[in-house]
This record gives structure tokens, C-alpha cells and sequence, in this order.
């Protein structure tokens, strides 16, 4: 069960720090960070950020919970969200959607988009069904490549403001 008491704040230095003690494995990387080599690295994580807007990360009683950013900003009209991360030891806790209703708020409020974008590999099904729970619906797909080289389809999903 997830705490009201969580914090959201623009991350730092040494909450990138942090995001590499989450113990990923090589799937979980490829699905936070697609364009990164495994382990992951401070240096690549610094570069990645570079062009993301508001990173973001979530945090309770001290804890790193999770971490989320937005790219692609386009005109204030629409934005992906990515690098979405919760960390391992409290998935399934209900954090997830504190992290992405946050982002949400985030770019309709304060970013003023009228839509905000997500994209997500189709065998990361677990993902797929919480961003249909949020109201993200599928409208393209893209070939891509996978960690091992295999193909992969990355499915694109956008949620329209409602004001």
C-alpha cells in the first residue's frame, strides 16, 4: 500500500547517484534507458539527462521511490514522459501511479501540453496494463531493436488533457 507522505522533487546529482543502486537487471535497464549499455553508469545517465526536461524523482522518509522526466517537448503542445523508474524494492506498492500522476499534473498544469506521450515495449505487458489503468491510449508502433539484437515493437500511447 502506497504512503501519502511522499515528495517530489527535481533530482540531483546524487539522486542519479542513488537511481544506480536500484540493482537493475540488463531487461529492466533496456526498458528504463534503451540507448544505454549494461550496468549502467553515472556518465550515460548524466549524458541521457542532458536533453530531458524536469527530472523528477519521488521519494519517501528519505527513500529514493522512483524517477521520471520528459523529452520531446514539443511547442508546449504535447511531451514524452520517460525514464520511468520504481525502484525494485517497492514496485507494486502503488508508487507507479503516484509517480506518473505527478508527471501528468506536471505537463498539463505547469507545462501547459494538451497531450502527454509515453512509449513502451510490447513485451513489457505489466507496463502496458498500468498505463491503460491511467487513461493512455496506443496510436503507433514503432520496429526497434532489443538488448540482444532480436526486434521488438515499441508501442507509442498518448493521453489527451481533458480541460
Amino acid at each position: 500500500m502506497s504512503n501519502c507522505l511522499v515528495s517530489f522533487h527535481r533530482a540531483d546529482s546524487e539522486d542519479l547517484q542513488n537511481l544506480l543502486n536500484f540493482q537493475l537487471t540488463q531487461q529492466e535497464v533496456f526498458y528504463f534507458f534503451p540507448s544505454a549499455d549494461y550496468p549502467l553508469t553515472l556518465r550515460q545517465l548524466q549524458k541521457q539527462l542532458s536533453n530531458r526536461h524536469r527530472s523528477t524523482v519521488m521519494r519517501l522518509k528519505g527513500q529514493l521511490l522512483g524517477f521520471a522526466n520528459f523529452y520531446n517537448v514539443e511547442n508546449r503542445n504535447i511531451a514524452f514522459i520517460g525514464n520511468v523508474i520504481i525502484n525494485p524494492t517497492q514496485r507494486r506498492k502503488g508508487y507507479g501511479g503516484q509517480l506518473l500522476q505527478y508527471m501528468i499534473k506536471l505537463g498539463f498544469d505547469e507545462l501547459k501540453l494538451n497531450e502527454v506521450h509515453l512509449s513502451c515495449y510490447s513485451q513489457n505487458t505489466q507496463a502496458l496494463l498500468f498505463y491503460q489503468q491511467l487513461g493512455f491510449k496506443p496510436y503507433a508502433l514503432e520496429r526497434r531493436k532489443d538488448f540482444n539484437n532480436r526486434p521488438v515493437i515499441m508501442l507509442h500511447l498518448r493521453l489527451k488533457n481533458p480541460h
